[in-house]
């Protein structure tokens, strides 16, 4: 059985899409499936996913998993 993506290749489709949202409509409502790919990406790398109400917030969110997974990933070449 597969774990599926690693969380910075999860994250790399992730933000391409939410980047897009942002551009199109930064103050419109992140759809439901963005909402649960967030959550499911915040919780892979141990964050709390907030609740994004815009596109724009969501970025914001996306942005700190991305601080997040950077941390990880340097935390775990470090060892």
């Amino acid at each position: 059985m597969t774990q599926g993506p690693a969380p910075a290749a999860a994250f790399r489709g992730f933000m391409a899409l939410v980047l897009d949202m942002v551009r199109v409509d930064p103050d419109r409502r992140p759809t439901a499936e963005m909402l649960r790919w967030h959550r499911d990406l915040a919780g892979a790398v141990g964050v709390a996913p907030g609740r994004p109400a815009t596109n724009q917030e969501l970025l914001d969110g996306a942005l700190r998993l991305k601080r997040a997974i950077d941390r990880t990933e340097r935390a775990l070449t470090a060892v």
